[in-house]
């Protein structure tokens, strides 16, 4: 049975990384000199797949490199878990066995579920955090490794306890020989707030790298390979589907991922294939962007629709000012990651999904109908 090449539901192995060369590069950069980073980027926007060629690129150059997801956590017990399990996936060789037996006189949570052994248990609590957040120094100075430490989704502390940046940022301060770290995260909002907020433990401790979208070059280049090994000719359809998916990096790979199934084996794609490929993307899309919409208030609805026409500016006459209603639409779509700032546009921003944008576009329509 053939396999359609274009994997859209999840990161990818860095052999399906379009692009991101000099990000990874700057990335790597910025942690050899014992220097932070912050990366910040809208969901699908091959933020984690981004990161996990970095850990493995700097695995190669013998660095430790652990990889912590704070997506829902909800207390500090829970930040403790997730450093402690990323810890146990990611250590390899001596450095495992070693912190496996370290880890059994730690202070610890109730560690639950997961890749762990049985029997460690511990007292839930701040010492249990600290003791993890520590691991960086201890690993150096038994190992004379250096620790690439990466959080991801990092603005989830926050709903730990308002203060756990202050806490984690009083243990890895002085972590300079022995570990980098990047907080990476998806909510533009909480994220500016973490770094850019004078009153908050990070302000200005991490050089900011933002994503953005996906260069037409090396994204041609790898689906026309694509198509290619496996029999088909991405033809015709290839400009079309690189405007509509606009850079977006999972939005390309999906539309991509329609197009070679609508393009028979031996066959060559077309503006027709491409269309019908369209059609039938925004038709599966239909429920989540619906639910989006019904997510908003009427405010943001009205901004979202604006942007997506693109054919006023948004503060136009009539409207409320930059402190007004627009204003704090835009502000909160802004900090949701719908929207970014986009000086190219008649609005000065852009919506992130351009699939989305096109559902706008097209009315919000309950059902997309098929192409002709």
């Amino acid at each position: 049975m053939e396999v359609n090449p274009f994997r859209y539901s999840g990161p990818v192995s860095s052999e399906d990384l379009i692009g991101r060369d000099v990000e990874t590069e700057q990335l790597q950069r910025t942690a050899e000199e014992g220097n932070n980073s912050r990366l910040v980027a809208p969901r699908r926007y091959g933020k984690t797949s981004l990161l996990r060629r970095l850990t493995s690129e700097v695995r190669e150059d013998g660095w430790e490199a652990v990889y912590v997801d704070f997506f829902g956590v909800v207390t500090l017990a829970d930040v403790a878990q997730r450093i402690d399990r990323a810890y146990v996936r990611d250590l390899s060789g001596p450095v495992a066995r070693w912190y496996d037996g370290l880890r059994r006189t730690l202070s610890s949570v109730n560690l639950g579920a997961g890749p762990v052994r049985a029997g460690v248990q511990l007292a839930a609590g701040t010492t249990a955090l600290q003791d993890r957040l520590d691991l960086p120094r201890r690993v150096h100075a038994k190992h004379g490794r250096r620790v690439l430490v990466v959080f991801d989704e990092f603005q989830g502390v926050l709903t730990a306890q308002n203060d756990a940046d202050a806490l984690i940022r009083a243990e890895i301060q002085h972590h300079g020989e022995a570990a980098s770290y990047v907080f990476a995260g998806s909510h533009v909002g909480m994220m500016r707030e973490l770094f850019g907020d004078r009153r908050r433990a990070f302000y200005a401790q991490a050089r900011e790298l933002a994503l953005p979208p996906l260069s037409d070059g090396p994204t041609a280049a790898f689906l026309t390979a694509r198509f290619s090994a496996s029999g088909r000719d991405v033809g015709t359809a290839l400009g079309p589907l690189l405007d509509v998916a606009a850079g977006h990096p999972q939005r390309t790979i999906l539309l991509a991922h329609a197009l070679w199934e609508q393009t028979p084996r031996a066959g060559t794609a077309d503006e027709a294939t491409l269309a019908d490929a369209v059609a039938r993307t925004l038709s599966q899309l239909l429920s989540e962007f619906q639910g989006l919409w019904s997510s908003l208030t009427s405010g943001q609805r009205r901004v979202l629709v604006r942007v997506a026409e693109n054919t006023d500016a948004l503060y136009a006459v009539g409207t409320h000012g930059r402190g007004g209603s627009v204003g704090t639409a835009l502000a909160a779509l802004v900090d949701r990651g719908e929207v970014v700032a986009d000086t190219s546009t008649r609005t000065g921003h852009r919506i992130v999904d351009p699939l989305l944008a096109l559902w706008l576009r097209n009315g919000r329509p309950q059902a997309w109908p098929e192409s002709e």
